[in-house]
């Protein structure tokens, strides 16, 4: 059984790739896809003392969730079950963690501009201190 690790974002790229993760891997039986969505940790500067950190946890908590969910479901419309997972942490070092468990990281292509990859793209990262082979997915 081949076990791929699609790491999930909320980004129009990532979300693109669910197509070309079907189409490459949508007919085989043996394949175990887990999606994992990284929930940075989360830093919350407040001009007041009056923040609710649990609040704004929860709430992060609670979209990554439907993230999941509505990435799972995109799958499980073209017959692919799959596991979810969710962390929180630094992405790099979350999937880099867990990486060696798989045989393939899938992650979406970068966002398009200049700016976005320079400044905050995790693809290159990805791809050099990956301990698997990494399918960068548009």
């Amino acid at each position: 059984m081949k076990k791929l690790l699609f790491g999930v974002s909320d980004t129009q790229e990532c979300k693109q790739a669910i197509n070309t993760i079907i189409h490459l891997f949508g007919n085989q039986e043996d394949i175990q896809l887990t999606l994992l969505h990284v929930l940075p940790d989360s830093l919350v500067y407040a001009e007041s003392g009056m923040v609710d950190y649990g609040a704004i946890q929860d709430d992060e908590m609670q979209q990554s969730h439907i993230l999941l969910e509505s990435f799972a479901k995109d799958f499980e419309q073209k017959g692919i079950t799959c596991e979810k997972i969710l962390k929180t942490g630094n992405p790099i070092d979350v999937v880099l963690e867990i990486a060696d468990n798989y045989d393939l990281l899938i992650i979406g292509a970068s966002e398009s501009s200049l700016l976005h990859r320079i400044f905050n793209s995790h693809q290159n990262s990805f791809v050099n201190s990956s301990p698997i082979p990494v399918l960068v997915a548009k």
